[in-house]
């Protein structure tokens, strides 16, 4: 059978997210989904007892490398926030706590490290992300391309940051159940495909940075999100109009 798994998700736990899991569960559900991966930032979220959907552990470290997603964990990871690990510090404790490690948006940025990108030891690709476009348009097509270069699985997240966005990309799973152990295999088989919706709208980004604004405190900061959130009301009126 084909799961729809979203494999990059952030709740409420993450300094930017803006959704609780209940809600996450039910736009999800709504939308589709099979499954979920919460993926918040340095945390392991523990997934609810019961939901409409499958919630699949996860994480995201941050690396002085890039993003990595941590999926199926067993047990939380434990690395330490600062300073930052490198990327293959993250791949060795996501796979000690049983996951399986997913280059996040690898060419979100031009500083991307394009070389350690080809020989660090991975078990898969995220080769479509809502928001990697964001910064760069041609950033899902060169991911797509280092995981066929490298014989990489590849999987599909939106990077919600809220529920609102979920289902923008996801990533379809051939297994035999929708279960963790068959998802799991699946994905580490290569029998997955990253799925392309549509980008994140600005304005969801910018209520993104309002809600980290409210929460670390401080007028300049919160002024400074303000200023952001219009800046992205704009964009998206624009890019609409362009249409």
């Amino acid at each position: 059978m084909i799961c729809k798994a979203d494999l990059h998700v952030h709740s409420l736990a993450s300094p930017d997210g803006r959704s609780t899991l209940g809600a996450l569960a039910r736009e999800a559900r709504r939308r589709g989904l099979n499954a979920l991966a919460v993926t918040d930032h340095n945390l392991c979220t523990a997934p609810p007892e019961q939901a409409d959907v499958l919630f699949i552990p996860g994480t995201e470290i941050s690396t002085a490398g890039g993003h990595v997603l941590g999926l199926f964990l067993e047990r939380p990871t434990e690395l330490p926030a600062e300073p930052l690990p490198t990327a293959e510090e993250a791949v060795r404790e996501i796979r000690r706590c049983g996951g399986l490690a997913v280059i996040a948006h690898p060419f979100e940025s031009e500083k991307a490290d394009r070389a350690a990108l080809e020989t660090l030891p991975l078990d898969g690709v995220e080769c479509a992300n809502a928001r990697a476009a964001m910064k760069r348009r041609t950033a899902n097509d060169e991911a797509r391309a280092l995981a066929a270069r490298r014989g990489l699985p590849q999987t599909g997240g939106s990077d919600a940051h809220g529920a609102d966005e979920l289902a923008a990309c996801w990533t379809e799973l051939d297994a035999g159940a929708c279960t963790l152990p068959e998802l799991r295999a699946a994905l580490a088989a290569g029998r997955s495909r990253a799925v392309f919706v549509r980008d994140c709208r600005w304005v969801q980004k910018g209520k993104s940075q309002l809600t980290k604004a409210r929460r670390s405190g401080g007028l300049k900061k919160r002024l400074r999100a303000c200023v952001y959130f219009a800046v992205c009301v704009f964009r998206d009126l624009r890019f609409r109009k362009e249409r």
